[in-house]
């Protein structure tokens, strides 16, 4: 005669599924996540900003709509290379921030916590790619440049060098100001007020001064050095040489890298 009991911890009742089973079922569910990711978010990055040709066409010819007439029209070198710092450093700073909240806010971030790879391989292939795309969207304005001020091959390395390092510190500087922002309207917001005094202490609106911390506050600014890169690539009067502009270019990229490192987790962990 059957006799009804009670289920126990190693004979879970109809319906239940046990820790294993749990785990069952999600391994397929992390599988396929980690499958999605073949090259990690450097492939994903590249595949969503290709898989908009309106939207590629669109960013590569945004910046040019300021880019061509400054150069045909022959702008002071100075304000020029003002203006296009300032794109620049919008570019990068403004897309990853946005990026990175929407990540947020949307849940992959905390999905991503849990794909089986380093944090920092994960939140730093997809800030690199990030920085990628946004450098190439900068190449049509560096070919124009370069084209008319008639650069030397050493001016021109110089700001092709500096382009890539401070859009990569950019993006690392919006994916740190993520971190205090509660959605993208607040990361933009956030991006103004820090990118407007760093831009001002790199000289951009009033110079850099021969003296004083101004001037020493100047020499630590990325953004002096790539003011001073387009400002050689224009045929102007830069405020630093080209080789110092082609050390501070691999000096900001190196920092840049391990600042991602050390916030990668951080992000993660506040998905």
């Amino acid at each position: 005669m059957s006799v009804l009991r009670a289920p126990t911890t190693a004979e879970p009742a109809a319906g239940t599924r046990t820790g294993r089973g749990r785990d069952r079922a999600a391994a397929p569910r992390t599988a396929r996540l980690h499958r999605a990711l073949p090259g990690g978010m450097w492939t994903r990055e590249w595949l969503l900003s290709l898989a908009r040709p309106r939207s590629v066409v669109v960013k590569l010819a945004m910046p040019l709509v300021l880019a061509v007439p400054l150069v045909a029209g022959h702008a002071p070198t100075f304000w020029a290379g003002m203006l296009l710092t300032v794109l620049v450093a919008m570019v990068g700073a403004v897309g990853s921030g946005v990026a990175l909240a929407r990540a947020r806010s949307g849940g992959l971030l905390a999905r991503l916590a849990v794909v089986p790879r380093s944090p920092a391989r994960t939140v730093g292939g997809w800030v690199l790619a990030a920085a990628a795309v946004d450098t190439v969207q900068m190449l049509p304005v560096a070919a124009v440049v370069l084209a008319a001020g008639a650069a030397d091959p050493a001016a021109a390395v110089a700001l092709l060098l500096c382009i890539p390092a401070v859009v990569l510190a950019t993006n690392a500087l919006g994916c740190a100001l993520s971190l205090l922002a509660d959605g993208p309207g607040e990361v933009l917001l956030d991006v103004i007020v820090v990118l407007a005094p760093l831009l001002f202490l790199g000289g951009l609106f009033s110079g850099v001064p021969a003296a004083g911390w101004r001037h020493w506050a100047a020499r630590l600014d990325p953004f002096a050095y790539l003011h001073s890169g387009f400002a050689g690539a224009l045929g102007g009067s830069p405020g630093v040489g080209t080789g110092e502009v082609i050390a501070a270019a691999l000096i900001t990229a190196a920092l840049a890298c391990a600042g991602l490192g050390l916030l990668s987790r951080t992000l993660l962990e506040r998905g």
